[in-house]
């Protein structure tokens, strides 16, 4: 029998394949016009992080339980501040001592010179100083992040109950097969389909993941932490 909150994942599952089939099946002027700086996935990937961040300020006021939503808050006003470049554009000031060593000349942390990253393999092998390089580059640390968080951390619980009862004691919800499977097809997807692409199709994947990023985060948010849900599907 269908049960009613199976919705959710419907539409996290479809609207995650359907963004990815979309860039794969679209011009590559089409793909960069939808995906570059200040266009339309750009400005969903803002939305996205803001609707979670109203979402948990909500749910803190509603809510006895305050670790997770004060951490999702927290982390969706950080993304959106980053995404946006601290709305930078939008209320035009400019902040010339760190946009001077700011790799697009913006006022965020991400695009910093200090955190511009490098391939984790060196000379064709992984090396202390590969490692490095990886950990280096603020896009990598939100991918062991999320993936971390989403994919890592529920099949440590599944293979362990110590781990299960201390992430369970600090507050963390693990969230259902039907989330996990949709993260691993979507974004699956989109890493093998950006490795056949040419390059300017690379980085409207790229963008594409960054708005799914922010969508996966809003749903996780909406279905787990918000306060008229507590409970797990």
């Amino acid at each position: 029998m269908f049960k009613k909150e199976n919705l959710n994942y419907i539409i996290l599952f479809a609207l995650g394949l359907l963004s990815i089939l979309f860039i794969a099946f679209s011009t590559e002027a089409f793909a960069y016009k939808i995906t570059r700086e200040d266009g339309v996935i750009e400005n969903i990937t803002a939305i996205f992080y803001l609707a979670g961040f109203i979402v948990g300020v909500i749910t803190i006021f509603k809510t006895k339980k305050m670790l997770l939503p004060i951490a999702w808050t927290l982390m969706c006003f950080i993304f959106l501040g980053e995404e946006t470049s601290w709305f930078q554009r939008i209320f035009n000031y400019s902040v010339e001592s760190v946009e001077s060593v700011n790799a697009q000349n913006e006022f965020n942390l991400h695009n910093l010179s200090i955190f511009e990253g490098d391939d984790l393999f060196v000379d064709g092998k992984i090396s202390r100083q590969g490692v490095i390089n990886f950990l280096k580059s603020t896009q990598n640390i939100f991918r062991i992040f999320f993936f971390g968080y989403f994919l890592i951390i529920p099949i440590l619980m599944s293979l362990s109950g110590k781990i299960k009862r201390l992430v369970e004691k600090l507050g963390y919800i693990k969230p259902s097969p039907l989330f996990i499977f949709s993260i691993i097809v979507v974004f699956g997807l989109s890493f093998i389909l950006a490795i056949y692409s040419d390059l300017d199709k690379k980085m409207s994947f790229a963008e594409t993941r960054e708005m799914l990023y922010a969508f996966f985060i809003f749903m996780y948010i909406w279905i787990y932490v918000r306060v008229l849900r507590p409970k797990t599907a």
